[in-house]
């Protein structure tokens, strides 16, 4: 990381430091790593860092941010920040070195599919200098700040996910951000219950680009989102002066794909842009990732990739694991999609399924976050999956509506090992079986995933 003093982070907050200055080089919220570092003492609903600041001194921390008043014992060994809120300070820390990193920022959100297009962002950006991006799903108010105390002085770009499930938590994220151009890759039903409905989903995501705009960067939307003339009235100004691009199967977009085929060993599709296009095939599976590469060559060439790095950055960018990752075996075959369920997620996910071969079986837990969505929702998964699959198979409280709109094609099952058992028979009664997990992360339909790996071994 970019190294920034003690005192820099106490004025910028007005916080109070006791004890000496001192050049921060590391800042860790892990008391067990903080050899070197700043540790900052967050608090959470089941955990309070500052029970860990003398565990953290042991440790080899050269100092620590507090929102408590600790006392002599403890500021007679190290310089302590005193401030408000730890969490807020973490964020400053990852704006101290952002300030001072010279990297292009790239931002994205969506309802869905944004850490897909992170990683295929990425690639490409790879190929144009010294990239980096955001690790894992580290996309909310403390991942974030994480991610950007990452920066150093050897990038040429950065890529950061920024995720939310309320209003504003985009804004409070962008205030560290500062991102160069953003993107929002698709608004649909994924955490209604926190935005209070979908115009509140709209709206959150909207954020993202109204920081970038409003410092005179430039952003990207998908123009075939049912919010697409909402965002050329809203935003009709950055339209007309070059500063907003959409991405599409349209011939007016700045990045269309076209003649999307897909197949369950990847999906094929032809990318167009400022009048040059390529056909590519992709080591992933999904209809759906037609449109999440082209949002990515959209948010790389906007942030400074060459058109002719497109095409081999996108084939650089390989699958992730459960994140529709294909295990395949002698009789059956699981598409690990069990890492978390949107609405939208989960539709694409079985439109995948609905292409492998042998007996069907869409595994299914409840999604999460939906408000007063979610039966609807679920029900609606139930309805186009019965027409899909051969059959489902549900645990959670949510997913007993999806069993009865599919009918006799549904069991619902009350513990995953029951559900687990039940999927091991069809694979004995079947002679190739694919199965499909999908669920939110909530319902750790990873454990499933993890036995039929097993059973499939």
């Amino acid at each position: 990381m970019i190294s920034f003093k003690l005192s820099e982070l106490a004025v910028y907050g007005n916080y109070k430091l006791t004890g000496g200055d001192l050049a921060v080089n590391k800042v860790s919220t892990d008391s067990r790593d903080c050899k070197g570092a700043v540790f900052v003492a967050l608090k959470g609903e089941k955990f309070d860092g500052h029970d860990y600041i003398e565990k953290a001194i042991a440790g080899g921390a050269d100092a620590v941010v507090s929102s408590k008043v600790l006392d002599d014992k403890i500021t007679s060994k190290v310089p302590v920040v005193l401030c408000d809120d730890t969490q807020k300070a973490l964020g400053y820390c990852g704006y101290l070195v952002r300030r001072q990193c010279k990297a292009k920022i790239a931002s994205l959100t969506g309802s869905c599919g944004k850490t897909t297009v992170k990683e295929f962002t990425h690639s490409i950006l790879s190929l144009n200098g010294n990239s980096m991006c955001t690790n894992g799903n580290f996309n909310n108010d403390i991942g974030v700040p994480l991610t950007l105390l990452r920066l150093d002085n050897t990038l040429d770009y950065a890529v950061i996910e920024q995720g939310a499930s309320h209003l504003f938590d985009i804004s409070h994220t962008c205030e560290f951000v500062k991102a160069d151009t953003a993107l929002i890759n698709n608004v649909g039903g994924a955490h209604i219950e926190g935005f209070g409905s979908y115009d509140g989903v709209y709206k959150g995501k909207t954020e993202i680009l109204e920081n970038v705009l409003s410092t005179g960067g430039i952003g990207v939307v998908p123009s075939e989102s049912k919010y697409i003339t909402r965002w050329q009235s809203d935003f009709k100004s950055a339209f007309n002066q070059g500063k907003l691009f959409t991405f599409g199967p349209n011939a007016t977009d700045f990045v269309q794909y076209r003649n999307v085929k897909d197949a369950k060993d990847g999906v094929s599709f032809t990318i167009c842009t400022q009048g040059k296009s390529f056909d590519i095939k992709m080591n992933v599976i999904g209809a759906h990732n037609a449109s999440n590469a082209a949002a990515a060559c959209a948010l790389a060439l906007i942030t400074g990739a060459k058109v002719d790095t497109l095409e081999q950055g996108l084939k650089n960018a390989s699958s992730m694991k459960g994140r529709l990752y294909v295990h395949n075996f002698k009789n059956m075959c699981l598409i690990d999609d069990a890492y978390n369920a949107s609405y939208n997620a989960v539709i694409a996910a079985i439109e995948t399924l609905s292409l492998y071969e042998g007996y069907k079986v869409m595994i299914f837990g409840d999604m999460g976050e939906l408000g007063d969505a979610a039966i609807e929702l679920h029900e609606k998964v139930g309805e186009l999956a019965k027409g899909k699959v051969d059959e489902i198979l549900c645990v959670g409280e949510l997913t007993k509506y999806t069993c009865k709109s599919a009918g006799n094609k549904a069991k619902h099952f009350n513990c995953q090992s029951d559900l687990v058992q039940c999927a091991r028979e069809l694979i004995q009664k079947h002679s190739f079986t694919s199965f499909l997990v999908k669920g939110s992360h909530s319902m750790h339909m990873d454990n499933i995933s993890k036995e039929l790996i097993s059973a499939g071994e």
